[in-house]
């Protein structure tokens, strides 16, 4: 079994919307009244079609067609108006519609390959929005603590390990391992990420555009300390 289609299909089993981040994000469309929302690395869409409940137009777009096939499955199974396409960050031009929001979540952002293509993210996502909501994990606190490993995930059908390997080159290989203790299956993967800190992130927005209009260091709205859990950042369009 390929990582990503296992990943994919247990996807919403291993990270299930949660209430502290639902409750953020209405509460985030409800205060900058966003009636149109691009949600960039939607994963297999749960975000996209809980917020399209409310009458927003939502579209979630992901690199992994498996994301966007389950997305667009349980679109169709619950009679959403959210819709789907593939997409890599990198390269929107192909996506026409233009937003007032974008949110990227999950640690999507984190994938690009550097500073130079973090800005050319950003100024794209100013081409397709006035309003950004950005998430990721707190590289500070990876960075500074070392820190080697995520808490494991464990399900009812399966054990979901995540480690981090720090390079030489400033990046990190972030390793990830599903086990399947009913059938002892194992599946493996790595991604090659970015770690942003929070400072940088700042200054790639001001200098792509943005004006950083809130930061806080979880979904509960705690304050930013480098000893957060994550990075979660608002910004808006600068005008003129």
């Amino acid at each position: 079994m390929d990582f990503y289609r296992a990943l994919s299909e247990y996807y919403d089993e291993i990270f299930p919307l949660k209430e502290a981040q639902k409750t953020f994000l209405h509460g985030y469309l409800k205060r900058e009244s966003l009636a149109s929302v691009l949600d960039i690395g939607c994963g297999t869409g749960t975000i996209a079609l809980e917020l399209s409940r409310t009458g927003t137009r939502l579209h979630g777009v992901d690199l992994s067609e498996e994301m966007i096939e389950i997305s667009r499955k349980k679109s169709q199974q619950s009679g959403s108006t959210a819709s789907f396409s593939r997409a890599d960050m990198r390269d929107l031009r192909d996506l026409e519609e233009r937003f007032e929001g974008i949110i990227c979540l999950g640690n999507t952002l984190a994938h690009v390959s550097g500073e130079s293509e973090l800005k050319q993210v950003l100024a794209q996502f100013g081409e397709k929005g006035t309003h950004l909501l950005l998430q990721t994990v707190n590289y500070d606190r990876i960075l500074a603590k070392q820190v080697k490993e995520l808490p494991i995930i464990k399900t009812a059908h399966l054990i979901f390990y995540r480690f981090y390997t720090q390079r030489a080159d400033g990046k990190l290989d972030f390793a990830m391992k599903i086990e399947f203790p009913d059938t002892r299956q194992v599946v493996s993967g790595v991604n090659l990420l970015y770690p942003i800190k929070c400072d940088p992130l700042k200054t790639a927005l001001l200098e792509t555009g943005w004006e950083v209009s809130g930061l806080w260091g979880s979904y509960d709205q705690e304050p930013w300390t480098e000893d957060s859990p994550a990075t979660v950042l608002e910004a808006k369009r600068v005008h003129g």
